[in-house]
């Protein structure tokens, strides 16, 4: 839950059907990012995947109380030391 991944995805199409699935939850990380370009230099990539390279980056911001994810808007809602999603289901 401490990353907050870049994937950089050659393919715009295939960038933007991935940006619809909810990886952050798949993969437990606080938050994902799919980025349709190319991947900077020295981002890690698969030799036999073509296209496709992840920038790993620490999440930013405060440990939500509840769902433990790390959010830059942690302890600014109605109930404190949480982020904006388990807020709203805290009702």
């Amino acid at each position: 839950l401490e990353a907050a991944p870049t994937v950089y995805v050659n393919d715009a199409a295939l960038a933007e059907t991935l940006g619809s699935v909810p990886f952050a939850d798949i993969c437990i990380t606080s938050s994902i990012a799919i980025t349709a370009g190319s991947a900077p230099a020295g981002t890690f990539a698969i030799a036999d995947i073509a296209g496709i390279g992840v920038q790993f980056e620490k999440a930013s911001g405060e440990k939500c109380k509840r769902c433990w994810k790390i959010m830059p808007d942690v302890d600014t809602h109605a109930h404190a030391g949480v982020c904006g999603r388990c807020n709203s289901a805290l009702g």
